[in-house]
């Protein structure tokens, strides 16, 4: 079971005396949206050391801030091929009014054609930022938003804003989904326990594959 809980007000107005576990979520394209949501949260974050593994989150070193479409306030995942996995995080307003637009009508397709995360968390012994959690190969995934009993779509966003500190007037808004791999398809997923512990979890399954080769 991998289960982390982000400090994500920390994504927004950074503490440099704490040290706590931080995520992204830096794509969410798909639903057949033609507005799918925005890389459009400049964030802090601290993770500081050399170029990160995962090359698609954008990181300016120079200001400590990373272009994400919002920041993770949970991850969870079961660790089975077939497990859902969970992400509850906090987007921009006109992102959720993207997303409020789309779910007002029916939902033609639940495919997310493109889905990245990125999380981030301090290793003490070391004393070093370390990348626990993103996909690695490839490193952005093709899923569909999990439906049990086929009309239960776990996708839902908060009808009312959340303040980010009480000090600074920017609201975000929570989203909350849970995604299924796609049919036939295979992730390989990084996760790592400190900055020099890491290890791979496949996700999604492939049928069928060794006896198409076999037919032809």
């Amino acid at each position: 079971m991998h289960d982390m809980a982000c400090d994500w007000k920390s994504g927004f107005v950074m503490d440099p005396s704490k040290k706590q576990r931080v995520g992204y979520l830096v794509f969410f394209e798909g639903l057949n949206m033609n507005d799918f949501l925005k890389q459009d949260v400049d964030v802090f974050t601290p993770y500081s050391n050399s170029e990160a593994q995962y090359g698609e989150v954008t990181i300016d070193k120079e200001q400590g801030k990373a272009t994400v479409v919002g920041v993770i306030e949970s991850f969870s995942w079961g660790g089975g091929v077939g497990d859902p996995i969970c992400i509850s995080a906090y987007i921009s307003a006109e992102n959720a009014q993207t997303i409020k637009a789309k779910m007002k009508g029916t939902l033609d397709t639940t495919v997310v054609r493109k889905l990245g995360w990125w999380i981030a968390n301090f290793d003490p012994e070391n004393k070093v930022w370390f990348e626990e959690a993103y996909p690695k190969d490839p490193t952005t995934l093709t899923a569909q938003l999990n439906a049990p009993g086929g009309t239960d779509v776990r996708l839902m966003v908060a009808d009312e804003p959340t303040k980010v500190s009480p000090n600074i007037d920017i609201n975000v808004y929570n989203i909350y989904f849970e995604v299924v791999p796609a049919a036939n398809s295979t992730y390989a997923l990084h996760f790592a326990t400190s900055s020099k512990t890491n290890y791979v979890r496949n996700w999604g399954l492939k049928i069928g594959t060794n006896a198409a080769a076999a037919v032809g």
